[in-house]
């Protein structure tokens, strides 16, 4: 999701029917839980500043807040949040100096009956004077307490369509010598009857991924789905709600240091298009569970 070229989707291979026979199961009977957390109790922590297990920007590259490259028009705020006088600058940051200014007050995150929701809305016209954005978003990020090699990593959740939506999870390797990513999946508001799934890395390990998944029926704003992904050395394989979607060689990602989990909305951008009239805000993105496995015996 870092970097993303306008891609259209008669340019993909598109694997329907999600449920074949012949495609491989999902099987975690080798596998125990290494991470989770399923938002069942509202009190507990959810912000590594309480005392839980997710950042709200991308704090390996700098605490960027959004990202520039991909023309997106979201800021990641938080109840802390303290914008920068100067706005958001080239790179994606825009928070204040330790101990200058007051917190905007926003929040996008909420629990309710077990269930997380990212809120994604108009900056309001009132706050448009401290921030340069359009959109005010959340994300989510491990970054700083969970991170792991090889293993099963899956959402669940439903996404939120319209124009401009861009919903995500995905993984990024802890490494500042390159760039290496899995998109568990993506999505395009434009495009409610698809989900993206697709991996990222220089040319000299090998070819990345990209595949638009869908299946009868299937529209992921219509109810909750488990997206994830089997990551092992001989190879990569992609679910949703159990079921193969895609797989591709593990050969350029063996060496991979250990990833990171995102769940983000972003909003606008090359891919995701500019909100229109027909866009439904507030938008919504609604999470059961973020999970990660290790086999048995091989703990991180």
């Amino acid at each position: 999701m870092r970097r993303r070229s306008l891609v259209l989707l008669g340019c993909l291979p598109v694997f329907s029917a999600f449920g074949e026979e012949r495609k491989r199961r999902l099987d975690l009977s080798a596998y125990e839980v290494t991470f989770t957390t399923d938002f069942h109790h509202a009190d507990k922590p959810l912000l590594r500043v309480d005392g839980g297990p997710f950042t709200t920007r991308f704090e390996e590259w700098g605490g960027l807040r959004t990202l520039p490259g991909n023309k997106e028009q979201e800021l990641y705020v938080d109840p802390g949040f303290v914008p920068a006088k100067d706005g958001t600058d080239a790179q994606g940051r825009a928070d204040a100096r330790p101990g200058a200014g007051k917190p905007l007050g926003v929040n996008p995150f909420s629990i309710r009956n077990g269930v997380l929701e990212i809120t994604a809305a108009p900056t309001p016209p009132a706050m448009q004077h401290l921030v340069d954005r359009p959109f005010l978003s959340g994300m989510l990020s491990t970054d700083r307490t969970f991170a792991q090699r090889y293993g099963y990593f899956e959402m669940r959740a439903r996404l939120p369509g319209g124009r401009g939506m861009w919903p995500a999870f995905w993984m990024v390797a802890k490494t500042h010598e390159e760039h290496i990513e899995i998109d568990v999946m993506e999505a395009v508001g434009w495009d409610t009857t698809h989900v993206y799934q697709s991996t990222h890395l220089k040319a000299s390990r090998g070819k990345g991924m990209h595949l638009a998944v869908a299946a009868e029926e299937f529209d992921y704003t219509r109810g909750f789905y488990s997206y994830g992904v089997e990551w092992t050395p001989d190879e990569l394989v992609f679910y949703i709600d159990g079921h193969e979607t895609a797989r591709t060689d593990g050969a350029p990602f063996r060496d991979a240091p250990a990833m990171y989990m995102i769940a983000n909305l972003a909003v606008g951008g090359d891919w995701a298009g500019t909100p229109d009239a027909e866009t439904e805000f507030p938008a919504v993105m609604s999470i059961e569970h973020i999970r990660a496995y290790a086999r048995k015996g091989r703990l991180p």
